[in-house]
């Protein structure tokens, strides 16, 4: 069944709380769950564990006690036969974990295994069974179908995730950080934690027949909030803990970080570490910010998706891609230069059937960047695995378009080629067989299409001929609707009809939703206006003839990018076309955040004969460096930004007035409104002045 709840009452995770229930909750859990901190080499068999299964290769580990040995992995055919083995040893320095890579294996081919220990003390440890099984990868790109799941935030614990995972069958399992939950950097409490982790009833059934693979987020990498600088004295452990515990391909560069990446035909999987190397050096795309993938993992990030010939890509990391709006900066939004730089990479590069991934937040959370990629960016969100959510960090975002705030979810992608058309599902899911929401993306709708001229990185356009419809190719999601009397002027326009304001009536037009990617880099507004009457010498009035709002709704708060009115001067005969906007201010110091400055006014003085009582076409562009006005053709104003930055984010546009709606109202006639996420040429500003009907349109 599928639920559209929007909101669960409210439940806190255990950082959320106060010190005195922190530290009561944490003396029950002491009492209910094993040992919490557990000795370095406790006697705990783990495994076997099935890790990453490629078409010809295997991954796993073992550890049965706390003793020396050494063992043998035979793999078997359904006959029987063994086809391959290895050998690995349990020794202390790697906590008696057995890692096994076996070799020369059959493509899409199901294997049992069985475990022996070998030498002088031989003798059976794992018997072959359906439930100690696996079955390799399936390279084919089209013609067959794979599901993978995903969970976040999972601590030591009962939990029905594990065994609705494999009643669902899903052809693998990301472990997508806070899995579980260690906050330290001793070794042997890194070691234990997870032991009892992998023990879990559910999950060692699991991953015993299913491969089980993952990355880490910042409380398994042993620190709330932490990044490469903050937890520098206590990585080294906890990344060790980490690769004794998971049996991957490849972890990080041989050295550091534990990125890697899962390739199963129709879909490939990039395990990004946005922790290890974050905070620690200049970032490959900006040398004055912190990085936060590396030079390393960003590197071989780009060469894979370039080699990639998957159909369907996922880039899935812990954190999330925007901004968390809380105190911390372990997120995206933070390395905003490096995550804008990957996507326009693959924007740039035409780099088809890519989506995101996160988790980290306790709120699950599905949001479409529209046209990010010259096609829609599908950006999931998977948290929490446990029951305890975070209300709070369900954030207005603009480009939300589902979220559920409750616990114990987990998401599987299935990337479809059996039919016509390539597909993928995304499926948001508790145990029960519950479904919460579904999301069906065919890999046609992910793959770039551009269109030229002045409709290339066309986003948004407004006619005001016989609707409010908008006629870009992002269509109703940013139609605009009338408020206080805006009419429909049919014969009115400078191209048909126009948008009738009336200040004394304090009408708008109300376009909810932001049509620019998030902190957009450059962009260009146009359009027409008639105004009906200019303030008034020597009066404070203004007149606005756009602003962007903070949300979907006018409002008052600061989210002021877009921002366009008239205001009087000091000189009866002038008028001034004044700019302000709001954009993204450079992180001050290490591991702090950006945050959102206001930059203007910017003035621009006009005769007001120029613009009274006829047609004027104006195109304001935005470059991250200056804004700059064209009125009817000609070049009036460059205002170079005092601080540099991209766009600060917004969620809808006053068309006609100031971003409150009500107030500071345009009087007169506005027309053929167009938006671009690009920065318009001198001689495209010229071309949409002297030509209006050659107005921009997806017709």
């Amino acid at each position: 069944m599928i639920r559209n709840v929007m909101h669960s009452p409210p439940t806190k995770r255990l950082r959320s709380a106060s010190p005195i229930a922190r530290s009561g909750l944490a003396m029950i859990l002491l009492c209910l769950v094993v040992e919490s901190r557990p000795v370095a080499f406790g006697n705990e068999s783990v495994g076997p564990v099935v890790g990453t299964v490629q078409a010809t290769t295997a991954h796993l580990l073992y550890r049965p006690d706390a003793t020396p040995k050494r063992l043998r992995l035979s793999v078997l055919s359904t006959s029987g036969e063994v086809v391959s083995s290895a050998e690995a040893a349990c020794s202390a320095e790697h906590d008696f974990v057995a890692h096994f890579t076996v070799t020369g294996l059959q493509p899409k081919t199901k294997y049992r295994y069985r475990i022996d220990q070998v030498g002088d003390q031989a003798k059976p440890w794992i018997a072959p069974s359906d439930g100690h099984s696996f079955t390799t990868a399936n390279l084919a790109r089209e013609g067959h179908a794979v599901s993978v799941a995903f969970v976040s935030c999972v601590d030591i614990e009962p939990n029905a995730i594990w065994s609705e995972m494999r009643q669902l069958e899903v052809d693998a399992a990301c472990l997508m950080g806070d899995t579980p939950y260690i906050d330290h950097s001793d070794l042997g409490v890194v070691r234990g934690k997870h032991r009892q982790f992998l023990q879990l009833e559910g999950l060692a059934e699991l991953a015993a027949q299913t491969p089980v693979v993952g990355t880490w987020d910042d409380h398994d990498f042993g620190l709330n909030n932490g990044n490469g600088l903050n937890m520098q004295a206590g990585k080294a452990n906890t990344l060790r803990g980490f690769t004794e515990y998971r049996a991957h391909a490849q972890y990080g560069n041989g050295q550091a970080g534990v990125y890697h990446k899962l390739d199963l035909g129709m879909i490939e999987v990039f395990l990004l570490d946005p922790r290890y190397f974050s905070q620690t050096a200049p970032s490959p795309v900006d040398a004055a910010q912190p990085t936060c993938f590396g030079a390393d993992q960003w590197a071989w990030l780009l060469q894979g998706l370039r080699e990639s010939k998957a159909p369907f890509k996922v880039l899935a990391m812990g954190a999330i891609w925007q901004d968390k709006k809380n105190s911390e900066t372990d997120d995206m939004f933070t390395y905003w230069y490096e995550r804008d730089a990957l996507l326009n990479v693959i924007r740039d590069e035409k780099i088809a059937g890519v989506s995101l991934l996160g988790g980290d937040i306790h709120v699950a959370r599905y949001l479409l960047h529209p046209r990010r990629l010259n096609y829609d960016l599908h950006d999931f969100i998977i948290s929490p695995g446990h029951d305890h959510t975070i209300p709070t960090l369900d954030a207005y975002h603009p480009s939300r378009e589902w979220s559920l705030v409750e616990g114990t979810q987990f998401l599987i992608l299935t990337a479809d080629g059996t039919g016509d058309q390539p597909r993928l599902v995304a499926q948001f899911r508790q145990p029960g067989g519950v479904l919460n929401h579904q999301t069906v993306l065919p890999l046609q709708s992910l793959t770039p299409t551009e269109r030229s001229g002045l409709d290339r990185q066309l986003r948004g356009r407004w006619n005001f001929d016989d609707s409010f419809q908008n006629e870009s190719s992002l269509g109703n999601r940013i139609d605009a609707a009338p408020h206080r009397g805006a009419a429909l002027d049919a014969e009115a326009g400078i191209s048909g009809g126009a948008l009738r304001l009336q200040r004394t009536a304090q009408s708008f037009a109300f376009v909810p939703r932001s049509f620019l990617d998030d902190n957009s880099a450059g962009h260009s507004l146009s359009l027409w206006f008639k105004p009906n009457g200019l303030p008034a010498h020597g009066s404070p009035d203004r007149h606005f003839l756009f602003e962007s709002t903070a949300e979907g709704t006018p409002s008052d708060r600061q989210a002021w990018h877009l921002s366009l009115g008239l205001r009087a001067t000091d000189q009866p005969a002038k008028v001034n076309l004044q700019l302000y906007t709001s954009t993204l201010q450079p992180a001050a110091q290490p591991q702090a955040a950006p945050r959102d400055i206001s930059q203007g006014p910017f003035d621009c003085l006009l005769d007001r004969a120029l613009l009274a009582d006829r047609w004027n076409h104006v195109v304001v562009t935005f470059d991250s460096k200056t804004l700059r006005l064209v009125l009817n053709g000609r070049p009036v104003a460059e205002h170079p930004l005092p601080i540099p930055g991209p766009a600060s984010e917004f969620g809808g546009l006053v068309i006609g007035g100031h971003r409150a709606g009500v107030g500071r109202n345009f009087e007169g006639w506005i027309d053929e409104l167009a938006i671009w996420q690009r920065v318009l040429s001198a001689s495209e500003a010229t071309a949409l002045f002297r030509q209006p009907t050659a107005s921009p349109s997806n017709r």
